[in-house]
């Protein structure tokens, strides 16, 4: 068995709790870190049907994407969805974990899942997150230089494109006074003393920024660590919303239309009127991505493939990109495998991981015959 913590502790090394937006409320929503758990069920939301199912596996946690709670709860003794499944959670000693803007941002999240699954090579963000970098500043005597900079480049500094280990680092002179009772690395305690140090600096994700100081705190000389993190203009682009790469062998819309619908097993979609143009660069978003077409455009997508579009978007960029919704539920289910084979890989049986799928849908799409 396991903890709630160590499924936490796991997905946040994936998609970090602070990538999440001020708007989101992704996190740990009932439960103790400390439950034991041995099975965990992976779901997009939390309905009662997904909590029944959990109690059927036998599985005290529920690790979602959608948050069930949004906004604050006044009281749970209503009768809204949010209230009944809080409810039915607590009183079967269900965690529920929920990671929503974070694993919208991440490498192998819910994008690049949606991406993968179509199909695509060469891909990449579509459009900034809201991490951005830090410079991790840091002194130290000249022999302790290298293991500094593995230490700090095993935690995640210093990548620069497809380069590792990446820092810069100068020679100067440290000055210091010790108290009496410090242990210092060299001087003596009441006087002003001095050392040969080098400074050595490396660029960080923010997200990641606390690990790699507390990693390289762990191998510094020193009873202070002295460092400095220096914010930075550059943006972060190891995290990022959706996602852009291109087919193997271009296609034209109708029959890229068709290969969306059978790889997401999606009976219904909705696609531009567009006179069945070549589609070889695709843009893709999981779950309601409209406002992102702009970036899609901009980027040389042929197609952008998303959920929640409306009439306005069709009629809006008729002729500049061919659009398909094919709809929220199936551009994010992708996600569910990928979260899936994650936990299933770190924790090598000692938990068992299902995933929920139903066949009832929030929503039915009602086939016109007329098209068929």
């Amino acid at each position: 068995m396991i903890k709630v913590r160590e499924v936490i502790e796991s997905m946040e090394s994936w998609a970090p709790q602070s990538l999440a937006e001020t708007w989101d409320n992704s996190g740990l929503l009932t439960g103790s870190p400390e439950d034991s758990i041995h099975a965990v069920l992976i779901a997009l939301d939390v309905t009662e049907d997904v909590i029944r199912t959990a109690q059927n596996f036998h599985a005290s946690m529920i690790v979602s994407h959608h948050p069930p709670i949004f906004k604050p709860i006044r009281s749970l003794s209503g009768d809204s969805l949010s209230s009944r499944v809080i409810r039915e959670a607590i009183l079967g000693n269900i965690a529920l974990y929920s990671s929503h803007t974070p694993l919208d941002q991440v490498l192998k999240g819910v994008s690049h899942a949606l991406a993968e699954k179509l199909g695509l090579i060469s891909i990449s963000f579509l459009t900034e997150g809201n991490s951005e970098m830090v410079k991790f500043v840091t002194f130290a005597p000249p022999d302790y230089i290298d293991r500094i900079r593995k230490a700090a480049g095993t935690a995640g500094a210093g990548i620069i494109g497809n380069y590792s280990l990446c820092s810069f680092s100068s020679q100067g002179t440290g000055t210091y006074i010790p108290s009496s009772t410090a242990k210092p690395y060299s001087g003596t305690s009441g006087e002003l003393s001095q050392g040969v140090e080098d400074r050595i600096e490396m660029i960080v994700p923010a997200t990641n920024v606390i690990h790699v100081v507390e990693t390289v705190r762990k191998v510094h000389p020193y009873e202070e660590m002295a460092y400095d993190l220096i914010p930075l203009k550059n943006r972060d682009i190891y995290h990022g919303y959706g996602a852009i790469g291109d087919l193997p062998e271009p296609m034209e819309s109708k029959q890229f239309a068709a290969h969306v619908s059978n790889s997401l097993d999606s009976a219904s979609l909705t696609l531009s009127n567009d006179n069945n143009k070549m589609i070889k660069r695709v843009a893709v978003m999981g779950g309601s991505g409209g406002k992102y077409i702009d970036s899609a455009i901009n980027l040389g997508a042929d197609a952008f493939v998303t959920g929640d579009l409306g009439h306005h978007d069709f009629v809006n960029y008729s002729g500049l990109i061919t659009l398909i919704d094919a709809t929220h539920y199936a551009t994010e289910f992708p996600v569910l495998q990928k979260i899936s084979d994650y936990l299933t890989k770190e924790f090598n049986g000692k938990a068992k991981v299902f995933i929920y799928s139903s066949n009832v849908l929030p929503l039915k799409h009602l086939w016109n015959h007329s098209t068929a």
